[in-house]
């Protein structure tokens, strides 16, 4: 998508050049670059600064008919408010009104101080996403016709389609099924066959290929075989065979040729550190997802990937640490992103309480699970180990009373009784 003009403009203290895709701060001579549809959110907020923009005229801004997921313009918000160093809870860019949309709040200042990208024509920049998609499946079509009748390869997709076709396979590669996994190879590697200088896209192919290693080894089709956990990974030794060796290398050429693309990117520094931990370079990998957390604080995943690390060290107070830095990350990120957030926070604070219980910090395991069914009511796991501190310290009538209320509202799904809940294992 083209928008109406692309000249230079200030905001804030940020320079920004459209035609370059680049921020530049004000007393740096290192400037940012967005990929494409990061660029064309800020360039849309801007056009309407002041304004509410809603989540449903961004997906039809930037990716016209498309279809994307839930979180996709979430993670796109995300992506520009790290590039500009922005927060959703204390915002100075970037305004979130929840079930409404988005708002430009800081000043936007251009040669002639004046907005260069308000325009009175909102529905005919629409219109002309509307005609350019139908132009593309025009194309498309067209194409694949000339393909039957000739014999020749269909039209390459267009650069422009990098970043949606990167978007749909982190959506796929989210869900963490084998099918989605490989449907996300799949899109990832359309998406570098439009544009080979694409680095989320290289990220992504290297973070499938290690999921592929981890959860669905060739060398067995049994459930059994796979491994849920890096540590569990290295456990079994799925990175030591042919097959894994020979996808691992592919992986680390993909994270690191991300990182030369993309070097200040969190998520693409997370996936370098990932093909580093699976290989058991684990001073490499700690040594990147720190690297990622320097460029966003908010950084949840690689925190959690970090806290691993020190698990697989032996380091069980080092990973409580982190893994509640990761929690507290994932609540800064919930407004913005709570599909993202949701499925994982409650675990990770359930982890936190496992921890500090091993380490024999009862009460500090008793406030984190607290903590979590505070936020996610009846969070199984979180309400039997809760129970059974309860129990361990003499409160049984609270404890059985919190089982039976799991019980009554989960059914055999809850498998709370006091008196039979385990210690927890690490």
């Amino acid at each position: 998508m083209q928008r109406s003009a692309r000249v230079p403009f200030r905001l804030g203290h940020w320079q920004v050049e459209p035609t370059l895709g680049q921020l530049r701060r004000d007393g740096s001579d290192a400037p940012i670059t967005l990929e494409p549809r990061v660029m064309e959110l800020l360039l849309l907020l801007v056009e309407q600064a002041g304004e509410v923009v809603s989540r449903t005229q961004i997906e039809q801004d930037l990716w016209g008919q498309a279809v994307v997921g839930e979180d996709t313009v979430a993670r796109t918000v995300s992506k520009l408010r790290r590039a500009l160093g922005d927060s959703a809870k204390a915002p100075k860019f970037i305004d979130t009104l929840p079930k409404r949309g988005y708002r430009l709040i800081a000043p936007v200042t251009s040669p002639a101080s004046t907005n260069p990208y308000r325009t009175a024509w909102p529905s005919a920049r629409r219109l002309a996403t509307v005609i350019a998609g139908l132009g593309l499946a025009l194309l498309v079509i067209a194409g694949g016709q000339a393909w039957r009748e000739h014999g020749r390869r269909p039209t390459p997709i267009s650069p422009s389609q990098t970043s949606l076709l990167t978007a749909r396979a982190d959506d796929r590669y989210m869900r963490f099924t084998r099918a989605d996994n490989e449907a996300a190879i799949v899109l990832y590697e359309r998406a570098l066959a439009a544009d080979a200088t694409y680095g989320p896209a290289h990220a992504g192919l290297a973070n499938a290929l290690v999921q592929r290693v981890i959860r669905w080894p060739a060398t067995s089709r049994s459930p059994d075989a796979q491994a849920s956990t890096l540590q569990e990974a290295l456990a079994r030794g799925l990175h030591e065979t042919p097959r894994a060796q020979e996808t691992l290398r592919r992986a680390t050429a993909m994270a690191e040729r991300a990182a030369r693309l993309s070097p200040n990117d969190a998520d693409v520094l997370k996936a370098l550190g990932l093909t580093y931990a699976i290989q058991g370079d684990l001073d490499g990998a700690a040594a990147t997802y720190r690297r990622a957390i320097t460029q966003d604080p908010n950084a949840w995943e690689s925190m959690i990937n970090l806290g691993e690390v020190s698990l697989i060290r032996g380091e069980p107070a080092a990973a409580a640490v982190t893994f509640g830095e990761a929690f507290e990350a994932m609540e800064r990120d919930y407004a913005e992103a709570p599909q993202r957030v949701g499925p994982w926070q409650g675990a990770v604070g359930v982890a936190v309480g496992k921890l500090q219980d091993s380490l024999g910090h009862r009460e500090e395991a008793e406030l984190w699970y607290r903590r979590v069914l505070e936020k996610y009511p009846l969070d199984p796991e979180a309400t039997r180990h809760l129970a059974r501190l309860l129990e361990a310290g003499g409160d049984r009538a609270q404890a059985a009373q919190l089982c039976r209320n799991l019980n009554a509202r989960l059914g055999e799904q809850a498998s709370c009784e006091a008196g039979t809940v385990q210690t927890p294992e690490l």
